[in-house]
């Protein structure tokens, strides 16, 4: 599986609407990085809530999700 868009709104610590366009990255592969607490786990947690209605680690409800 490949994201190709992810638009998410009032998720997690985000109150607004957040958008991602993977298809920005040429080579077809890329990091997801950044400092502790920038939000990488979120951007996991929308993918996999989008998916399947759950969380991507077994610490994080879906009922938290909600901004």
């Amino acid at each position: 599986m490949k994201p190709i868009f992810l638009r998410f709104h009032a998720f997690g610590p985000y109150s607004g609407t957040e958008e991602i366009d993977f298809t920005r990255f040429e080579s077809g592969i890329f990091l997801i990085c950044g400092p502790t607490g920038a939000g990488k786990t979120t951007i996991f947690d929308a993918i996999c809530f989008a998916l399947y209605g759950a969380a991507s680690g077994s610490g994080r409800y879906a009922e938290n999700f909600k901004s």
